[in-house]
């Protein structure tokens, strides 16, 4: 039995010994000095650069917040003002207790995306988008609205759609406007739609619900910005409410926007790319209620508040504003539509 025994023993030894150098290796793969293949900075050294990120975060927040003071722009396309917005949105995420790490939504809805190069005078495709509010979840496609129709030659392109269009389901239509590479455009009227009884009533509850209505102009949407208010917010209101106050009359009154005035930005690097890019799409609606003498409306029809001779600036101006009422003996409410670019 003894003799047994000392074999045994003898047998565990090579096992044991192979165990423990390979408990040695592992611990010697994970040590910070093998890993780094040098030696591990001191506690006094780790201090000195945390302190030195520290004091490059409070210039940088020093340099913020005094371009804020000074009424810096946020709403533009240069690099300052891109810089001034993403320090705005860390600034949000980090409040709270859990702070995420940041990662570009572009990245999960634009996967691959390029920008589109056109020449000068070429057609862009304009699409429209849903009509929504904030105060309801029930959505509208834009042609269940009383507008003008999409001509049968609008430009019409395939493009590829990303997460966010695939999950919400709907199909881009052309829109009624036309708009060319680096071509500007005075009022240019559409057509004229009657708009009366129950439809009249359902327009008048979508203003006040706030619908707006959202488009893009080579996938880029439309944008309502204002330097000197300084914010910028996505897609256009139908229309406005305005109080008796402003008014002068017993109740509130409705309108509608019936003009748009598009700004196209463009980009050009001939180094870089041929042809020009398009970096940005902005809007101004307006309310007026166009003068004609005609029921039959093309977008050569001269229009006295529009596009005749001598007309003046289509601007925002309570004496011309289209009020969304019937006539005084219930005839429908006749709307013009126009835009320029």
């Amino acid at each position: 039995m003894t003799t047994v025994t000392m074999v045994s023993t003898g047998r565990r030894r090579p096992l044991m010994r192979f165990v423990a150098l390979l408990v040695v290796a592992f611990l010697g793969l994970l040590s910070p000095a093998a890993a780094g293949g040098g030696k591990k900075p001191s506690r006094a050294e780790r201090k000195a650069v945390r302190k030195e990120q520290i004091e490059k975060a409070k210039a940088q927040v020093q340099k913020f917040e005094q371009m804020k003071k000074d009424g810096a722009d946020m709403i533009s396309n240069t690099k300052e003002a891109a810089a001034l917005r993403s320090y705005e949105l860390r600034k949000k995420k980090t409040r709270g207790i859990i702070r995420k790490r940041e990662k570009p939504i572009s990245s999960i809805l634009f996967p691959g995306m390029a920008p589109e190069e056109y020449s000068k005078n070429e057609l862009i495709p304009i699409n429209v988008e849903l009509v929504e509010s904030r105060k309801t979840q029930v959505p509208y496609k834009f042609y269940d609205l009383p507008v003008c129709r999409a001509p049968q030659e609008a430009a019409v392109r395939k493009v590829r759609k990303n997460l966010g269009a695939r999950l919400q389901g709907y199909k881009q239509q052309a829109s009624p406007y036309e708009i060319r590479v680096g071509i500007n455009k005075s009022c240019t009227p559409i057509c004229m739609v009657s708009i009366g009884g129950r439809k009249l009533r359902w327009l008048r509850k979508l203003v006040e619900r706030q619908y707006r209505v959202h488009i893009n102009l080579d996938q880029l949407p439309v944008l309502m910005r204002s330097k000197e208010l300084n914010y910028a917010v996505r897609g256009y209101p139908l229309g406005f409410k305005a109080p008796a106050s402003y008014t002068g009359l017993k109740s509130d009154e409705l309108y509608l926007f019936n003009h748009l005035k598009f700004t196209v930005s463009y980009h050009e690097d001939p180094s870089q790319f041929d042809g020009m890019r398009i970096t940005g799409f902005d809007v101004h609606p307006v309310s007026i209620e166009h003068k004609v003498d005609t029921d039959t409306i093309t977008s050569a029809t001269q229009i006295s508040t529009c596009n005749a001779d001598g007309a003046l600036e289509v601007v925002n101006d309570p004496a011309t504003y289209l009020a969304l009422r019937s006539g005084s003996s219930g005839e429908p409410l006749k709307v013009v539509y126009s835009y320029e670019v």
